[in-house]
């Protein structure tokens, strides 16, 4: 009797086993995975359609270089290639040269002293770890006319101090101090037309704890995690770009320490005989359909 009912519990027992594994071979055959504690068939999972490039969006490239200030690339050797003149209208460059900033407009085809300091980080070669941080950073956006994005462009500062001329004909001098403070370079660009771009630059001093705050936004005001933001109207400028082309934008030869280009564009510290070159190249747009008139 006990024989025979171990072999029926071994026979169930076989079958359970047979069972289970044709089911488990079906499913794998059928492509199921496992998910959130449950077999999802494959053929159930639809693909996500992808986001369509909007017609005004405009592909912009963002390169940081930086050098010791005693690089004679960063002097006459760029500047007698780049055109200043017609980069900025000439009442903000003045502005801008006053508080120690520095802007130029570069073709298509950048002069050989920025060439080379865009290809600084193959030529090079072997670096020591003191010349690491010397290498080129960058980074690709696409921006839709009139969207903001933040350019970072200085170290965190624990307490700084900021010196600032404004433009009106007394040229008073304010003085302004923050903590826990970084440099910022908010960045719109606007669609001209087919192939151009007007990018307008705008920089900011934000400082503090980061925290819920009322932000006004392309769609009313929200509530965004972030710092206390004082912008630099004053120092404000737009530069005109075809496809191609780019700006550079860096502190002037003879800054003041505690000047707008010397807290956004130089540093402290074990930095402060380094220099940094924000360069910003138009490097595509969406082309708009015309739509003519039957």
């Amino acid at each position: 009797m006990k024989t025979l009912l171990h072999k029926s519990w071994f026979l169930v027992l076989a079958l359970v086993f047979l069972v289970a594994t044709i089911t488990g071979c079906a499913l794998m055959e059928e492509g199921a995975v496992l998910g959130l504690g449950k077999y999802v068939d494959k053929r159930t999972i639809k693909k996500l359609p992808s986001i369509p490039v909007s017609q005004d969006a405009m592909q912009v490239e963002i390169v940081f270089i930086e050098r010791p200030i005693s690089d004679p690339l960063l002097g006459s050797t760029l500047w007698n290639e780049i055109d200043e003149i017609g980069a900025v209208d000439l009442m903000d460059q003045e502005n801008l040269k006053q508080n120690g900033f520095r802007v130029g407009h570069v073709s298509s085809v950048p002069p050989m002293a920025l060439q080379t300091l865009l290809g600084l980080k193959s030529h090079l070669g072997g670096v020591t770890k003191q010349e690491e941080s010397l290498l080129l950073s960058g980074r690709r956006l696409m921006l839709r006319s009139g969207v903001p994005t933040d350019i970072q462009t200085s170290d965190f500062y624990e307490q700084c101090k900021l010196e600032l001329f404004n433009d009106d004909a007394e040229q008073e001098l304010e003085i302004k101090e923050f903590e826990q403070a970084r440099c910022v370079m908010r960045v719109k660009a606007h669609k001209v037309q087919d192939g151009w771009a007007r990018l307008e630059f705008t920089p900011e001093m934000h400082y503090g704890a980061q925290q819920l705050r009322r932000t006004p936004t392309t769609i009313g005001w929200q509530l965004e995690n972030r710092q206390n933001t004082t912008p630099l109207y004053n120092q404000k400028f737009e530069v005109t770009l075809n496809v191609g082309e780019m700006t550079v934008i860096t502190a002037a030869d003879e800054v003041a320490p505690n000047s707008a280009g010397h807290l956004f564009f130089r540093g402290e510290g074990h930095k402060s005989d380094i220099q940094k070159l924000l360069v910003v190249r138009l490097a595509n747009m969406s082309k708009m359909d015309l739509v003519r008139s039957k």
